[in-house]
């Protein structure tokens, strides 16, 4: 009796779950697809997704029904992408901008990556207006302030003894990030805080008991009382800041200002992203929104720049012909006690492209569609991509075609130089990074005193990719570092100066 309920529900909920897709899969008989089984669709193509194998397994499937291709799961239906075509004219579309990231809606949820499609336009300007001109300037001044930081930290690992640079680099760039948002350097707790809270959604990515929120809370009770638990105390900070900048206008502007109230107020001459958006006067930006700004801003901008950074020095250490050209470009455009004039480093850019290209930090950018998407193709034709459907286009696969990118597997800057090819780490059209220009020029910011002041050593294990919201490595970023030397002498560090 039991076994017959069973199925006869199971009957029942296939086909109310078919004909509520009907509409879907007319649209879509163009389109190549693992098997679906009635109600559950596809799900045997998810069961052993992992991080470690993600990328074996998405070039397996890609090469068996193609760059573009659908995947029901449930009444779910997902389209892997991976062609550069269809890419270029969905992440160009005006409207089509909902991304569909509802893993991370607790935590960044009404920030610029999650906000609707109707406010992108505003929020992604008051983002641009922290990069302006002026502003972007004394950004570069505090870049550089810490990549010295990051020096002295770099001089205690120079003894050609293999060590995951990674431990070193990410918890600086997280310092800088934080500082550019909230405009204070963090303090251990929030630090602490961030990096924890990044774990446990990096756990979650491609976890079954994280397939929809429902599951999360049945199967996860203690872990998403400890991610909710860390939501609330960054956002207690977020909110303390705001109320400080709040007293801190009224205090400059008020009348009987004395002195001791005056040097009670942090000195800095920049202004961050949490002032623009508090003094936006937005009546629709709530303080909650100003808190997911700022969570989508430090989580984003640690991790992407952290993973950029990381694969650049360990692929520079495995090229010794790229990274001896990079020391030589860096040479010539080095001003005397000022650094280096950042527009005369085309290489060491195109070396930072090329890296993106092969290891874009954020790997998959999602599309959800909330109405149908009209296409032209040239392999499977003209069609419709139908409304519900959830488009995620793979960098990776897309950024090693060899149709598009000759010897796509192999690194070779020099593509990048003259006319180069499409990159698409940081996104196309409305949507794409708002800070893209300025996250380039930090990550050259960080990475000409390195290879200026040390030899990188191709010392330990090649890189294992693995996939947890960002491209990472499941053994780490190994390599080592040796001084380098000038006319015989080993180069030394002082108070944040150059010695010889």
């Amino acid at each position: 009796m039991i076994l017959t309920t069973t199925f006869v529900c199971f009957c029942l909920a296939s086909a109310f779950n078919y004909f509520r897709t009907r509409r879907q899969r007319s649209l879509i008989k163009n389109l190549k697809g693992p098997f679906t089984w009635p109600l559950m669709g596809a799900m045997h193509k998810l069961l052993f997704l992992t991080p470690k194998n993600f990328f074996k397994r998405s070039t397996k499937y890609l090469s068996k029904y193609g760059s573009l291709s659908r995947c029901w799961v449930f009444h779910r239906l997902f389209i892997p992408l991976a062609d550069l075509e269809l890419s270029r004219q969905l992440l160009e579309s005006d409207t089509h901008l909902e991304t569909g990231y509802e893993l991370m809606k607790d935590w960044l949820g009404g920030g610029v990556l999650m906000c609707q499609s109707d406010q992108w336009q505003k929020r992604h300007a008051l983002i641009s207006g922290l990069f302006d001109k002026r502003n972007s300037e004394q950004l570069m001044d505090l870049s550089r302030q810490q990549a010295d930081q990051l020096q002295q930290k770099l001089v205690e690992k120079a003894d050609q003894k293999v060590f995951d640079i990674w431990e070193t680099v990410s918890p600086m760039v997280l310092d800088l990030i934080v500082m550019i948002t909230c405009g204070a350097k963090p303090s251990e707790e929030y630090s602490q805080n961030l990096e924890n809270l990044s774990e446990v959604y990096r756990k979650r990515f491609l976890s079954l008991q994280s397939a929809n929120r429902f599951n999360y809370w049945l199967s996860s009770p203690f872990m998403r009382k400890r991610q909710n638990r860390l939501i609330k105390r960054l956002n207690e900070e977020h909110k303390n800041l705001m109320a400080s900048h709040q007293s801190q206008k009224q205090l400059k502007i008020g009348n009987g200002l004395d002195m001791s109230q005056l040097r009670s107020i942090p000195m800095k001459n920049y202004e961050c992203l949490l002032e623009i958006l508090v003094e936006s006067k937005d009546p629709q930006l709530t303080t909650e929104e100003i808190c997911g700004e700022l969570n989508t801003s430090n989580y984003l901008g640690y991790l992407l720049c952290s993973s950029a950074l990381c694969f650049c020095l360990v692929t520079i250490a495995r090229n010794p012909s790229v990274q001896q050209r990079c020391l030589e470009e860096l040479k010539l455009a080095q001003i005397k006690d000022q650094g280096w004039d950042l527009d005369k480093l085309p290489y060491l850019e195109a070396v930072l492209q090329e890296t993106m290209r092969l290891y874009p930090p954020q790997v998959i950018v999602g599309r959800q569609l909330k109405k149908d998407f009209a296409y032209t193709h040239s392999i499977v034709g003209d069609g419709d991509l139908p409304f519900g459907s959830e488009v995620y286009i793979n960098l990776y696969e897309l950024q090693r075609n060899e149709n598009r990118y000759p010897k796509a597997n192999i690194f070779d800057a020099e593509r990048f130089l003259g006319s180069p090819p499409e990159l698409l780490s940081f996104s196309l059209g409305p949507r794409c990074c708002p800070a893209r220009k300025f996250s380039m020029k930090l990550l050259k910011t960080m990475l000409a005193p390195i290879l200026a002041n040390f030899e990188l050593l191709p010392y330990g294990d090649e890189v294992r990719l693995d996939l947890r919201h960002i491209m990472g490595s499941s053994n780490g970023f190994q390599l080592a570092l040796k001084p380098r030397e000038v006319d015989g002498k080993s180069i030394s560090f002082s108070s944040n100066k150059i010695l010889v």
